[in-house]
């Protein structure tokens, strides 16, 4: 059976340990390996997320797992991917707040709004969409020209190309589901749109305070927060086509959410390309 993914709190999850016999349960690390060597979990195993679906069958299955990373990001992106490759029997913890959490260091976060209610109609539902991929559109615009001229800075500018691709999709099957006619193309339309929230429900400076100042570690947390955002558009358009009934309609959001998980593994290559060994 594949189980759904629990959140677990640091307090939680000592609880959890003092009552679940070591054999019965695997503790992974999903950072990279010089932040694993700085410090980690006692007893934890390192598989950095990058290799996560390269090395799932070193996972028994059959045993608990509790994943971690720095803040619970990565980790949630980690346990959504083993989540979706097949059933597993025993249940799958990702940590909140990740080792930070765990070592007591403050998070702060903006609660997840809900923005597509079910009796939302479809046509401003694809508008919302599209009006979140022009979020993450300026995000990554913005950093692509922080990090111009570097290697960073392409991949970025190549994912913000990915945000407009994935407008226009919506574009196309939001124009054909408008009640009323639209006349204006997509470049005048993604023009207007303003971008304020993006995924997670979270406006732009949300996502942009997260980053910090620390030019050190202002990249890692760039790349974090790129596997958030990513999971989070996954997540949204999967949840769209388990609701709609529309076969057309299912049909896109699933072709989008696969074009989501892509966008993930691309982050994913890059924390292994720039923090691997």
């Amino acid at each position: 059976m594949t189980r759904q993914v629990i959140d677990i709190f640091p307090d939680e999850l000592e609880e959890l340990k003092n009552k679940t016999r070591e054999r019965d349960y695997l503790l992974i690390d999903v950072r990279q390996p010089g932040e694993f060597a700085q410090s980690h979990i006692p007893g934890a195993q390192l598989i950095p997320l990058p290799e996560i679906e390269s090395r799932m069958k070193e996972l028994d299955g059959e045993k608990n797992l509790i994943l971690y990373c720095r803040t619970g990001g990565r980790s949630s992106v980690a346990a959504a991917l083993i989540k979706d490759a097949g059933p597993w029997q025993g249940a799958i913890y990702n940590l909140v707040g990740g080792i930070a959490g765990w070592e007591g260091k403050g998070l702060k976060d903006i609660p997840h709004l809900e923005l597509f209610p079910r009796d939302m109609a479809l046509s401003q539902t694809l508008y919302r969409a599209m009006n979140m991929e022009k979020g993450a559109w300026l995000f990554y615009n913005d950093l692509a020209q922080e990090y111009k001229d570097k290697e960073l800075g392409d991949m970025i500018k190549d994912l913000a190309g990915m945000e407009e691709v994935h407008a226009r999709a919506v574009f196309t099957y939001w124009k054909k589901n408008s009640p009323t006619p639209i006349t204006d193309g997509f470049e005048e339309t993604f023009e207007r749109l303003d971008g304020r929230i993006m995924e997670g429900g979270k406006p732009i400076s949300a996502w942009m305070a997260r980053l910090g100042t620390d030019p050190e570690d202002r990249m890692l947390r760039l790349l974090e927060l790129a596997c958030e955002i990513e999971y989070y558009a996954y997540d949204l358009y999967r949840g769209l086509a388990k609701r709609d009934r529309d076969s057309e309609a299912v049909r896109t959001y699933l072709m989008l959410a696969e074009q989501e998980k892509a966008h993930v593994r691309v982050v994913t290559k890059a924390l292994d390309r720039f923090f691997g060994d």
